[in-house]
């Protein structure tokens, strides 16, 4: 297990763009996701392929990809406000059923992620170097964007905000989670019409592992990323 606490400070800000929308899900139950109501939307089974889909006639277009064991999913203009369900069967004998949400926001890829797959991947990105470089890894693998080997990465969609005082707001924007690591990425808001400094000290608490600002200085009106690593025992 990681436990010892580390201080990683890092001043270069780089944008966090997630093309990617993973969720979990569990065999012969029913997981809601969100699709593109005005694109074609990818969506793929993490360590199996996608055998058949079965859906509503008339919700949808659809074209496999039988090479990558994948699909492209797009609502017909009657469902492109109206939630609807299709059944996956992969080649390796799991049954999903999807209730999708069209919204307008761009496409996205889903990947679904069976329960159970990634833990020993996610073990093996945990423990395959040394604790210093692990957190380093995670952190820039959250300032990039990019999904370490077993992890799945999760938008936040709670629209629930913090108050950092009477001058900061701060919300919890994306999740990266592993086995024994959780990478959290936050924005911080300056409501003031002043620049304001921050402390990355008063951002640790009990299990929190890791804190890295984009810049201890946020400029009036303006905002910064927060990234922690916090372990899960």
């Amino acid at each position: 297990m990681i436990r010892k606490p580390l201080l990683l400070f890092y001043l270069l800000l780089t944008s966090n763009v997630y093309a990617l929308q993973v969720r979990s899900v569990v065999d012969n139950e029913t997981t809601a996701v969100k699709i593109s109501s005005v694109d074609v939307t990818r969506i793929f089974v993490q360590s199996d392929r996608i055998k058949s889909v079965k859906g509503l006639s008339g919700a949808y277009t659809r074209e496999n990809d039988e090479k990558n064991g994948e699909i492209y999913i797009q609502p017909t203009a009657l469902y492109q406000d109206h939630a609807f369900t299709i059944l996956i069967n992969t080649e390796q004998g799991r049954h999903f059923t999807l209730l999708l949400n069209p919204t307008s926001s761009p496409s996205e890829t889903l990947m679904l992620v069976p329960k159970g797959v990634g833990r020993l991947r996610a073990a093996r990105f945990e423990e395959a170097q040394p604790y210093e470089l692990t957190i380093n890894r995670l952190v820039r693998a959250m300032k990039n964007g990019v999904m370490p080997e077993g992890y799945a990465v999760r938008e936040v969609n709670s629209r629930t905000t913090y108050h950092l005082g009477r001058q900061l707001n701060i919300h919890l924007k994306t999740i990266y989670e592993g086995l024994n690591l959780r990478g959290e990425i936050y924005v911080i808001q300056n409501r003031c019409a002043i620049p304001l400094q921050l402390d990355e000290r008063q951002f640790y608490k009990r299990s929190v592992r890791a804190v890295s600002l984009d810049s201890i200085e946020v400029a009036p009106k303006g905002q910064v990323y927060l990234y922690r690593v916090v372990s899960h025992d």
